[in-house]
């Protein structure tokens, strides 16, 4: 049969597209207990200081760019008879970790926020005059790790359709920064923005509206 131009246009026509600039991302952490980030505030440089709950409100406007999770089978070479072929057989499944990059406020509140989280996971700021403890709590010692249930937050990812209904939406759970990237500054760039760029981890995540369904009676 030969390829049907106005076929392919119409069918596409009808089904649609989804591009890739209509997408929000949203941080939640969990009122689990006394460790909870949101019994905790970050400190801007002019004395001020807004709430990490706050701080999730205002990055959900400023993440220019996301990732949406992947998922891959690691597999095994298996000779099928023994010998000869070689055929792949998965055994486990794992998770690709995410980046997500953000535009800076201001009062470097962004900045601080993803530095904060971080050391908070283990505490690796601070200043050897200063002590043996970390510079976000001083009842932490330095390079000691955290309870993963206090520090570990919720992500949602999603994407919307040109109407602005849910098209895609993904759901990470136990997320948490695992990197955040250097980030290049130069006299030259007059018209460029401060970006954060971090990658994420998590345990494990959902995807929303996926079924399958045996049409078999």
């Amino acid at each position: 049969m030969a390829f049907n131009v106005d076929e392919f246009r119409s069918y596409v026509g009808e089904r649609g597209v989804i591009q890739t600039n209509k997408y929000d991302v949203v941080i939640a952490f969990p009122w689990n207990n006394g460790g909870s980030l949101l019994n905790y505030q970050v400190q801007s440089p002019d004395g001020s200081s807004v709430s990490f709950g706050d701080m999730t409100a205002d990055l959900q406007y400023r993440c220019i760019n996301a990732t949406l999770p992947g998922v891959t089978l690691r597999t095994a070479d298996i000779n099928r008879y023994g010998l000869g072929v070689v055929e792949k057989m998965p055994y486990t499944g794992s998770y690709t970790d995410i980046s997500l990059t953000f535009i800076c406020d201001r009062y470097g509140d962004v900045y601080n926020f993803w530095y904060a989280w971080f050391n908070y996971i283990f505490a690796v700021n601070g200043n050897v005059s200063k002590g043996t403890v970390s510079q976000i709590d001083s009842s932490r010692a330095f390079y000691t790790a955290e309870y993963k249930d206090n520090y570990a937050g919720l992500i949602d990812i999603t994407v919307y359709d040109n109407a602005g209904y849910d098209a895609i939406n993904y759901t990470l759970y136990k997320a948490f920064p695992i990197a955040i990237n250097d980030t290049p500054v130069s006299w030259g760039d007059n018209n460029n923005l401060l970006k954060l760029t971090t990658t994420i981890t998590f345990k494990e995540w959902s995807f929303a509206n996926v079924n399958l369904v045996n049409n078999k009676s």
